[in-house]
């Protein structure tokens, strides 16, 4: 564990696939699993929580339950922007948690000029409910960020965007849009 603090729990490993460490983070809400649901999927409302998010867009619905998303990271100057292309896929597992992934998909669409494309992302959120009105909360991420940033540079600060994601999404989760949120058909029993 490299921080706990507001109720959120950050933890980094290193793994094969990128030179990056990949970040968990976890926290308990009070809030219905659907609630928590409902704010992920409202793909609009990811710059107002996900750290650094700029802009991001629905490219493709190929089901309810699966779709392809662009996103654009603002970046300190001198780094320039990224930007990454997912398909998501949103299931319920065995243990009836609902899981949330996110598989980079790089040559989706072109790249943009001036903005460097993540050449490597995952990403899973995962909802378990504890009560009726009590969730446990895991997000999961690694990417490589590409570009010529060095990794053991990055590493440094890897836990700060999934940690400032949580605790915005924490404070989201209670808006109105989601307080009274159901969920979708393809989630439900």
């Amino acid at each position: 564990m490299v921080k706990q603090q507001k109720g959120i729990d950050v933890y980094v490993k290193s793994i094969s696939e990128s030179p990056l460490n990949a970040v968990k983070a976890t926290t308990t809400l009070n809030c219905s699993v659907a609630s928590a649901v409902a704010t992920v999927l409202d793909v609009s409302s990811h710059p107002k929580w996900i750290y650094q998010c700029k802009h991001v867009k629905v490219l493709k619905m190929t089901s309810d339950s699966t779709w392809y998303y662009y996103a654009q990271s603002s970046t300190p100057w001198p780094v320039l922007d990224r930007d990454y292309v997912a398909k998501v896929v949103v299931r319920k597992s065995n243990n009836n948690s609902i899981i949330i992934n996110g598989y980079g998909v790089p040559d989706y669409v072109p790249e943009k000029k001036d903005i460097i494309r993540l050449p490597y992302s995952v990403s899973e959120w995962k909802f378990t409910s504890l009560e009726p009105d009590k969730v446990y909360v895991q997000l999961f991420l690694s990417v490589d960020i590409g570009g010529v940033v060095p990794p053991w540079l990055l590493n440094l600060f890897i836990s700060r965007g999934p940690y400032q994601t949580i605790l915005n999404y924490s404070v989201m989760v209670h808006d109105k849009k989601y307080r009274d949120a159901t969920l979708p058909i393809y989630l439900k029993d």
